[in-house]
């Protein structure tokens, strides 16, 4: 037997067949600023997925469960038959404070959430370039441009630090200092 998961399925499978028949798209209720896009919160998604998954006997679980010294977030979707899967996604945000902390366990809590259920939000894929941050030598190629330039970024992108640009950023920015 998994981990993650009872012995038997076919019954929570079943199930999520009929809800997921059901579901709508999660409106895109939230804007961020940042990167000037919109996105579905947590609660919209509850709500997309909510009435079909209680329809046939499904629900959601998440909770914060440590392990080895390590904070997971852990999401179970679970049947009235007893059957039940899980997913567990490491708690490790870039920033060490509670805003940081509390805003990371809200984005894990949607994505697993949506992942798990199936909830779709209509967010165009990027195929996870705004999740990979900039690497050490694009960091130090930033940092060879001087520190009027450097800090110039830090307010421009509101980041502390180079190492928290997005690596799609980091890019725009030596592409564009190659072109002067």
């Amino acid at each position: 037997m998994n981990d993650n998961r009872s012995p038997e399925l076919h019954e929570l499978f079943k199930a999520m067949s009929l809800a997921q028949a059901e579901m709508k798209v999660a409106g895109k209720d939230s804007a961020n600023p940042f990167f000037k896009s919109s996105y579905a919160n947590l609660q919209s998604i509850i709500e997309a997925s909510r009435p079909s998954l209680c329809k046939h006997g499904l629900s959601v679980m998440q909770q914060i469960v440590p392990q080895d010294g390590q904070d997971y977030l852990v999401t179970v979707l679970a049947h009235n038959s007893g059957q039940w899967i899980s997913s567990q996604m490491k708690i490790s945000p870039v920033k060490n404070d509670v805003q940081s902390l509390g805003s990371y366990i809200t984005y894990l809590r949607r994505y697993c959430y949506a992942a798990l259920v199936g909830v779709y939000d209509g967010t165009e894929d990027d195929d996870g370039n705004q999740a990979t941050y900039a690497t050490q030598q694009q960091v130090d190629i930033i940092r060879s441009y001087g520190a009027e330039l450097c800090n110039k970024i830090l307010s421009h992108y509101n980041i502390r630090d180079l190492s928290l640009l997005k690596s799609q950023d980091a890019e725009i920015v030596i592409a564009r200092q190659h072109k002067k």
